[in-house]
């Protein structure tokens, strides 16, 4: 399928680690209160992908967005710290708005606010972990770098929420990083045929989640 990659930016399925991208309940569920369309279908989508990582033992890692108004609001981003400040419910620590959706996260898993707060990933499993992020992308100020790099991942799958904003920074960041990527188009929240062809630019895979199965089927099971 990205056989026309070089060979510095074909994915490498056997050596990839699945990241989920601010999958949680209040920019996902109905009715929540930064709801955005499509986010629901990502979700399920996403915990497709997650069930075959976990029955393949593979990485996963599922980065989350925490706010505090502790100190100002000083770890929410410029563009909603004053909202936060003010008393906007939003993804604050402790709360089930905060909470990975049910679609990623094994049954009884609770996502630790304080803990993510200070920048160490939560261990669900020997090969699942969630992770805080303070800004638009996966790598600023977190330990994702070094966290993939340890368990010798090349390729990064992405999938989440929205396309947008944290979707296509985190994927920006990783290219940037020298990482070979991929974006499930069918798993990210508004993605759109512009925002694709920019990333085939870069030589990101974009594919559904079915195509990447089947790839992942080919090199990786057996």
């Amino acid at each position: 399928m990205f056989s026309h990659f070089s060979k510095y930016t074909r994915p490498e399925p056997k050596r990839s680690a699945l990241v989920t991208i601010d999958l949680q309940n209040d920019f996902v569920l109905p009715g929540a209160s930064a709801e955005g369309v499509g986010a629901a279908r990502a979700a399920t989508m996403t915990g497709r992908m997650v069930q075959f990582y976990r029955e393949h033992d593979l990485p996963i890692i599922h980065v989350v967005r925490v706010y505090s108004a502790k100190d100002n609001a000083v770890k929410v981003d410029v563009s909603r710290r004053e909202a936060i400040e003010n008393g906007l419910q939003l993804v604050l620590s402790g709360t089930e708005g905060m909470q990975p959706v049910a679609e990623i996260i094994p049954e009884g898993v609770v996502a630790d606010g304080e803990f993510l707060l200070t920048g160490e990933p939560q261990f669900i499993s020997k090969n699942e972990q969630i992770l805080y992020k303070p800004r638009w992308g996966c790598f600023y100020e977190t330990q994702l770098d070094v966290m993939l790099r340890e368990r010798g991942v090349t390729t990064a799958v992405i999938a989440g929420t929205w396309f947008a904003n944290c979707v296509r920074t985190t994927i920006y960041e990783a290219t940037a990083r020298d990482y070979r990527t991929v974006a499930l188009r069918d798993a990210i929240a508004g993605i759109h045929p512009g925002g694709e062809a920019d990333l085939t630019k870069i030589q990101c895979g974009v594919c559904d989640c079915s195509d990447w199965l089947a790839m992942m089927c080919e090199t990786t099971v057996g």
